[in-house]
């Protein structure tokens, strides 16, 4: 199985044989990428789309000079499971 990211302004979209399937809505402002929120179909749930996502989204951040804000619960948990990624992630901030 081949997940092919796209990626748009606003979105990674992830497609398995043309099909989206998934997709993690982000913003940007200067240096900074937000993961603010991933969906992935409930028909491959568990087989790595989210994942993928969230690597593409990280690796894209590092290869740029970026960092990601994570508001994501899922990037969020992901990330705890992939401690290589730390140096990318944003300190946190305080909303206000």
């Amino acid at each position: 199985m081949t997940i092919d990211i796209r990626r748009k302004p606003s979105m990674y979209e992830a497609y398995l044989d043309g099909e989206q399937v998934g997709g993690l809505a982000i913003s940007r402002h200067d240096d900074i990428i937000t993961a603010i929120h991933t969906e992935v179909e409930p028909e491959v749930e568990g087989k790595g789309v989210g994942s993928e996502l969230a690597r593409t989204l990280f690796d894209d951040a590092r290869s740029a000079g970026r960092r990601v804000d994570v508001r994501c619960p899922f990037v969020a948990g992901w990330i705890k499971r992939h401690p290589e990624y730390q140096d990318v992630v944003a300190a946190p901030t305080t909303s206000g």
